[in-house]
């Protein structure tokens, strides 16, 4: 699932604007929550740093409440590259500065419902397209490529494992490999080990171990 920060120092404006995110989400069919709505910049900064955040809607104008929007994108950018950047603002003065954030989308307040749903419909075919992020199982069903903690064949299909859920897809461990990124590599015949979950490695007993005890087998040739 597509997990979406809002951050502004105005409260009830950034609400009403979850709002009307949040209702365009769901007619829209894409597979995402607002999982934080806050004004306070140290708690989007904790979130972007650990990758709980894959769009973030951050407001410019902060006032006396923090560091304005773009030097706090600026931030932001420094810890994470990949996330996606929609800034909101009362103005279009600072649409020329944004672009040195890899920004997605600028969006003049007061937000609209057809200027949200033009967005959701941009993102919804950007993450369609994008293996970088999510890696795409069906048609419909998609997974947070950083949620992976390592793919099973299962049969003639494979299961996908993270820390709560286990997906399936029709999709061979070769054609999986090829859309995930670098990081994931084949640690046996059987199997895809995503590297950033490991903490350690059992030579002896011939696995890795990941996140919560969680285990996956490797082949003795496996470097790690």
């Amino acid at each position: 699932m597509i997990k979406i920060g809002m951050c502004d120092d105005n409260l009830n404006s950034i609400k009403i604007a979850s709002k009307l995110l949040d209702a365009e989400i769901i007619e829209q069919g894409l597979d995402a929550e607002i999982s934080i709505v806050s004004s306070d910049q140290k708690e989007i900064f904790d979130q972007i740093y650990s990758k709980n955040i894959d769009i973030l809607f951050l407001d410019i104008d902060f006032k006396n409440n923090g560091k304005n929007g773009i030097d706090f994108a600026k931030d932001l950018r420094k810890i994470n590259k990949d996330f996606y950047l929609v800034f909101l603002s009362a103005h279009q003065r600072y649409l020329h500065l944004s672009l040195t954030t890899k920004v997605f989308d600028y969006l003049v307040k007061p937000i609209n419902r057809d200027t949200i749903s033009e967005l959701v419909s941009r993102l919804k075919d950007e993450f369609t397209y994008n293996n970088t992020l999510f890696l795409h199982l069906n048609k419909w069903e998609y997974v947070r490529a950083d949620d992976i903690l390592y793919i099973e064949k299962y049969g003639k299909k494979s299961n996908i494992i993270t820390s709560n859920i286990t997906y399936t897809t029709t999709k061979n461990l070769n054609t999986l490999l090829n859309e995930l990124p670098t990081n994931f590599v084949r640690c046996h015949k059987s199997y895809i080990l995503n590297q950033n979950k490991v903490l350690s490695i059992d030579r002896k007993n011939g696995f890795a171990i990941l996140e919560k005890n969680i285990t996956c087998p490797i082949s003795a040739q496996f470097k790690f």
